[in-house]
């Protein structure tokens, strides 16, 4: 569960890695430290609000195995029952994203899209 929650932490900080934000005379280099910089910011201004969450319902997986015989065909089918699955979710990821994105637009930037993550 603890990773779960780390990943809900850390995947908006890579997705706003791989967001392109531009201002005139501004590097790129810079523009991302602003992005990270509000980031930072918006952490602040709209903590996590955990909540107990259904992420995935319950269902019933179906596996049909079938096989030869001579000429006639056997099939066998088995069900399995799949419980639903809890786990934290944080539901101020959108807020926390819109305060990043408007501290952008307020500094001058201005979006330009996505380039490919970059792990160096």
């Amino acid at each position: 569960m603890r990773r779960i929650a780390l990943l809900l932490v850390l995947l908006p900080l890579l997705a706003g890695c791989a967001e392109r934000w531009s201002r005139p005379g501004t590097s790129e280099e810079a523009s991302d430290a602003m992005n990270a910089a509000c980031g930072n910011e918006a952490q602040l201004a709209v903590p996590p609000h955990m909540v107990w969450q259904m992420v995935e319902p319950a269902r019933i997986e179906r596996d049909r195995r079938c096989w030869r015989d001579g000429n006639r065909e056997h099939c066998r089918v088995t069900e399995r029952f799949r419980p639903a699955r809890y786990d934290m979710v944080d539901l101020a990821i959108s807020a926390r994203e819109q305060h990043r994105t408007a501290c952008m637009r307020e500094k001058g930037f201005t979006f330009e899209g996505y380039r490919p993550l970059r792990l160096n």
